[in-house]
């Protein structure tokens, strides 16, 4: 357990200390994330309603947010701590889901207030490119990409297949990127129509070098005539430019990563009638995802694994098939690509197309005209501290210097260029922190135990047959519904509670309260952020207040009830809803849809976090009468909170009949089934009620 010793003069010097806590140690899916997005925090926003929020959070650390949403490998669910309790939170198909839904103008553009630094060029608008322009146009420079493709995007704009991201997403991204004072130039290749030198003539005082792997690997194959072999990269990339490359019937792909499979299942959309892959590696060692291994074999796709080309075989002069040798294993002791093979094991696979898919390598074009070099390995002589190539202005991110990766890691590449840029642009040395700081561990199974499993929401998809004939996306995007319960099963990871020490009593009421058993008690309470899960019972009870949130500032609640109460209309008793917004619609959520004229419906995350003193601040913030309106401790999102609630509400009633009010100002309905007709129609009979009594003011005395 971590001992964070805040205290209440923290607090009333920095009303953020606490909430700040969450930046000082992350959850786990923040610190897999490459770009380190916030995603506790964008899935609280999007479990909320609040779309454009959750997007800018989102943007804020990835541009690309689009793409993403569809093919990004997701780190950030592999290490989801709710896969401890049932399964990972459908973070991809969130992001998606916001990103789709607000598009490029529903997220915010935070363009600099001048753009008057150095003029900057980018070579290469993938990922990488687009995403370090835009931390240089953040910063105050004006960036210039300069992209030999008709659209910028990169490889995912080129290559990768429509039926997994479509042309317009990856616009949307661009747009939003371009907005912020990026200029782009397309169709124009550095070291082909002008070079590295050249953009220093042209007033570019530094130059960002972000070509990415463009070409696709090759492998000799004796024998194979040129007309019956296709390299994956190229087939793809004609098919990405609306041009339909000539394929047979029977089509084998050699490879197995994602870019193998991609080229399959195309083979199989533009009219193959039999496609296989066949690779060096089992279904279990195969790079590519499991989904898309799955996905390739519902659409008639078969594997032939540990198997490598040996020779073609011809018939006429055309390709006929390939004899294909035994391996006898992929890796060396050290997990080093380093297959082996049995020449003497050989068997014959039919094919009259080959698409050979092994690799992708970099193209050194723009080297034309410059004082560029190649390392021993034939790589770009860079390095990795400063970002720097051998020319000291010149840097260099994302593929062309790094290993092949995803998306996701080519825009952090590009975002750490940029900021070294920065330093060398502004006369320093460049200095790159690359420290992280300390995440969340597993959460324990005692605790993981008594969390209430909630299952995860299911992607609708194209059934097999109907994928196969069309380029049509595949997965379909969550409707609404199901993005906000898919939001809600977040169980918010290190946004939980804290004590204050210089507060506390170590009374025990925490401990008692806690429905996971989190807290420890010596000298003082502590809670453990590993095992807390912000349901905020504790503190509501703490009798000292001596327990704070970790992603709420104190008095929230009674915040957000003076704002609704202030945004009623009309004469009549002014009436406060509390809702559990864990079973709200993201409409009641934002404050756009009352049950009935007069009520100031309040949506918090779980009824556990409201206090006796919440609901007595409601009458000193104008309210008439309060209703709390809770599913049943069965259908909450914490077990034991309905229990707690209604002690809480028995003791502001009590608190209410000493001051000389009914306690019937305070009413508490319980739900079996909290569907917005049951809540819509038990806060309008409610309202009714109300209505048709006097109720007496606030300080009149009886």
């Amino acid at each position: 357990m971590r001992q964070v010793n805040l205290t209440s003069k923290d607090i009333t010097e920095n009303p953020s200390a606490a909430t700040e806590l969450t930046d000082r140690e992350w959850a786990p899916c923040r610190y897999n994330c490459p770009v380190h997005a916030d995603v506790r925090l964008y899935l609280e926003h999007i479990a909320q309603g609040r779309w454009r929020e959750s997007i800018d959070t989102i943007r804020r650390h990835l541009p690309f947010a689009g793409v993403c949403g569809r093919v990004c490998h997701h780190p950030c669910e592999a290490n989801c701590r709710r896969k401890d309790v049932d399964s990972a939170v459908a973070i991809r198909e969130l992001k998606r889901f916001v990103a789709e839904l607000q598009g490029a103008s529903g997220a915010t553009v935070h363009r600099a207030a001048r753009q008057d630094k150095a003029r900057v060029a980018i070579v290469g608008g993938g990922p990488a490119g687009m995403s370090g322009s835009l931390e240089l146009a953040k910063l105050g420079y004006r960036p210039t990409v300069f992209e030999r493709s008709p659209r910028a995007g990169g490889i995912p704009a080129t290559a990768i297949p429509e039926y997994r991201l479509p042309r317009g997403v990856i616009q949307i991204d661009v747009d939003w990127i371009c907005a912020h004072g990026v200029d782009l130039v397309t169709g124009t290749a550095i070291g082909r129509d002008k070079s590295v030198d050249q953009l220093r003539k042209e007033g570019f005082q530094a130059v960002l070098i972000a070509t990415g792997l463009s070409s696709g690997k090759d492998i000799p194959i004796p024998g194979a005539p040129p007309d019956g072999v296709l390299g994956a990269l190229e087939f793809l990339t004609d098919l990405g430019m609306g041009r339909r490359p000539r394929i047979g019937q029977d089509v084998l792909v050699i490879g197995g990563g994602n870019v193998a499979v991609d080229a399959a299942r195309s083979a199989v959309r533009i009219g193959a009638g039999r496609v296989r892959m066949m690779c060096l590696e089992t279904r279990e060692e195969m790079p590519a995802f499991e989904w898309e291994q799955r996905e390739a074999e519902e659409e008639g796709i078969s594997f032939i694994h540990r198997r490598g080309p040996a020779e073609a075989i011809t018939a006429n002069g055309r390709m006929a098939g390939i004899k294909a040798r035994r391996v006898t294993r992929v890796f060396d002791e050290n997990k080093r690509f380093d297959p082996q093979y049995d020449d003497s094991d050989l068997i014959e696979a039919a094919c009259d197309t080959l698409i050979i898919a092994i690799g992708q390598s970099p193209d050194y074009g723009f080297l034309n005209g410059s004082a560029l070099r190649l390392d021993a390995r034939g790589r770009l002589e860079y390095g990795p501290a400063t970002c720097q190539t051998n020319v000291p202005d010149v840097f260099a991110c994302g593929e062309i210097v790094t290993p092949p990766g995803s998306v996701v890691e080519a825009c952090a590449s590009g975002q750490r260029a940029a900021r070294a840029m920065d330093m060398y642009l502004s006369g320093g040395h460049i200095v790159l922190d690359d420290s992280l700081p300390p995440f969340i561990g597993q959460i324990p199974t005692a605790t993981a135990e008594k969390v209430r499993k909630v299952i995860r929401q299911p992607v609708a998809a194209q059934p097999p047959e109907v994928r196969r004939a069309n380029s049509q996306e595949v997965d379909h995007t969550y409707v609404e519904s199901a993005a906000l319960r898919e939001a809600r099963r977040c169980m918010s990871c290190g946004a939980g509670a804290e004590v204050l020490v210089d507060k506390c009593a170590a009374c025990l009421t925490c401990l008692r309260v806690c429905p996971f058993d989190i807290p420890v008690v010596t000298d003082v309470a502590r809670i453990d952020s590993d095992r807390c899960q912000s349901c905020g019972i504790c503190i509501a009870e703490c009798p000292a207040n001596a327990i704070v949130s970790r992603s709420l500032e104190a008095g929230w609640i009674a915040r957000r009830t003076a704002a609704a109460l202030e945004a009623l209309r009309g004469a009549g008793p002014r009436i406060v809803v509390y809702l559990c917004g864990h079973t709200a619609s993201a409409a009641q959520w934002r404050g756009e849809e009352q049950s009935s004229d007069g009520t100031a419906e309040v949506c918090l995350p779980s009824l556990s976090a409201l206090s006796a003193l919440d609901l007595l601040k409601a009458f000193e913030n104008g309210a008439d009468t309060v209703l709390v309106v809770t599913p049943q401790d069965s259908v909450e999102r914490y077990p034991q909170a309905v229990k707690r609630l209604r002690k809480r509400l028995a003791q502001a009633r009590k608190m209410l009949k000493e001051i000389g009010l009914k306690r019937t100002r305070i009413q508490l309905f319980e739900l079996t089934r909290p569907s917005r007709t049951a809540v819509r129609e038990t806060i309008a009979a409610a309202a009714d009620q109300l209505r048709a009594g006097p109720i007496k003011p606030i300080g009149a005395t009886r």
